[in-house]
């Protein structure tokens, strides 16, 4: 039996229903393994047929189902989000142990409250001009751990003795690098939030605070070394689960700057990950993506249509706030789709498709899409049939050159087309429906259609 791991990307800029894949193909597949790779600001919701329902961060999406989940070294893991996503799942879902259920890699980055301090700050002083973060610090960690590498804290660090005398020093480092941030001014709505987080700076007791977190988390958590996957891949022929976080549209030098994230969110550095644990089997890759676009957050969105909120999210709880920005809906835009898979390495880069929440479209009876731009006309960023341009290159120029293409996005306007969706059609006539129409565009075959919440909506093919 060939050995199989699927790994599972966004491609647009995150929010896709990535949640919902994993536990189906894991749940499906009877995984053995969900492997975590991203950061710790993901939140997979997950609401199986059972009733249980949950929004996975750092556990993987096939928790209540027993699969256990590995955070990867390309994984940063959020201290405090860790322990409270761990009291969660124990008090408010009878998960009864969940560290027995997580093993983490000894040299995965870990983020603190202090980077998650910074990182709010730094997008609340921006003002009319966001660039849009979670505001967890997971980005915050990662930039300081190249920046300032003495400073960064690693998974097995965490029992160190002198703690509190290390905590510190990353404080003062970041209180140092946030002088300038802090004088700039903040719009007065922001200053009794700005001055809660301020305040935390210069708040020994905070410190002692984190500095107990840290040590607890250490009591709990399973470490292993870099061999551990290797070890658990030679054990069993049952498939693994790749969950990533983000999407291709933030990843740090193909999304459109400066909106993205300071991680790489390709599926070739999981693949890469996989042969450093010399995994020699079969890797499926399966792209996700709404039946329409959504984003959290400030960014290029050339088909947002304020009017469609209600008919795309009626009653979203999507949290809104001042450093992640509003959510954002509209009609399916194509041509982002199709530049998320070319930055990918085409369509050949993927086995299928999984597409979500088409539940919705079939609700309105009325699937909008754009497949095409009207006026991207510019040859630097757009080819002659109006696709956007894949730059090459992880340095400053093709940052610069990312920058520029989401400036002509913010410019672009899109042909929408409407495409009737038979509010009597059945499961296999909507997912037809859904497969025609997007291989004829995208060329990838669809190979999932969730028409609800749960596994046993999602119709697999």
């Amino acid at each position: 039996m060939t050995r199989k791991v699927y790994v599972v990307t966004d491609l647009g800029p995150g929010d896709g229903g990535k949640g919902g894949v994993v536990h189906k193909i894991a749940s499906m597949l009877k995984a053995f393994l969900i492997i975590k790779v991203g950061g710790a600001q993901g939140s997979h919701g997950v609401r199986t047929s059972r009733g249980e329902s949950f929004a996975f961060s750092q556990w993987g999406c096939g928790t209540f189902e027993g699969i256990p989940t590995h955070l990867s070294p390309r994984f940063i893991v959020s201290i405090e989000g860790l322990l409270n996503e761990a009291e969660a799942l124990r008090y408010g879902h009878g998960v009864h142990d969940p560290f027995s259920l997580l093993t983490v890699d000894h040299l995965a980055l870990c983020s603190i409250p202090y980077h998650g301090i910074s990182s709010r700050l730094k997008e609340l002083a921006r003002g009319k001009n966001p660039r849009g973060t979670i505001g967890t610090g997971v980005g915050e960690a990662f930039r300081y751990a190249q920046s300032h590498p003495e400073l960064s804290l690693r998974v097995n660090d965490l029992a160190r003795p002198d703690m509190r005398e290390f905590l510190a020093a990353v404080r003062d480092q970041i209180t140092h690098d946030l002088e300038p941030v802090i004088q700039s001014g903040f719009f007065e709505e922001d200053d009794p939030f700005v001055e809660e987080n301020v305040q935390k700076l210069f708040d020994d007791e905070f410190l002692d605070f984190i500095t107990a977190r840290a040590y607890a988390l250490a009591r709990n958590l399973q470490v292993v070394d870099r061999d551990y996957l290797r070890q658990m891949f030679l054990r069993t022929n049952r498939p693994a689960v790749v969950e990533s976080s983000h999407g291709v549209l933030t990843d740090h030098y193909c999304g459109f700057e400066p909106h993205t994230s300071a991680i790489r969110t390709l599926p070739m550095f999981a693949h890469s990950m996989l042969r450093d644990a010399d995994f020699d089997g079969q890797i499926v890759n399966i792209g996700v993506h709404r039946a329409y676009e959504i984003r959290h957050g400030a960014g290029p969105m050339p088909t947002a249509d304020d009017a469609m909120g209600e008919t795309l999210l009626p009653g979203s709880h999507k949290e809104e706030n001042r450093w992640q920005g509003k959510v954002r809906v509209g009609p399916l835009d194509l041509v982002l789709m199709r530049y998320a898979i070319a930055c990918c390495g085409g369509p050949k880069a993927f086995d299928g498709l999984a597409i979500t929440w088409f539940d919705q479209v079939h609700e309105n009876g009325d699937w909008q899409i754009c497949d095409h731009y009207k006026n991207a006309k510019d040859r630097e960023f757009f080819t002659p049939d109006g696709e956007l341009k894949v730059s090459v290159g992880d340095n400053i120029e093709r940052l610069i050159y990312q920058e520029g293409l989401g400036q002509q996005l913010q410019g672009c306007i899109p042909e929408i087309s409407s495409i009737p969706v038979p509010l009597n059609a059945n499961r296999d006539e909507l997912f037809e429906l859904c497969a025609r129409v997007l291989q004829e565009r995208l060329s990838v075959p669809v190979r999932m259609v969730s028409l609800g919440p749960t596994e046993t909506d999602k119709v697999c093919k």
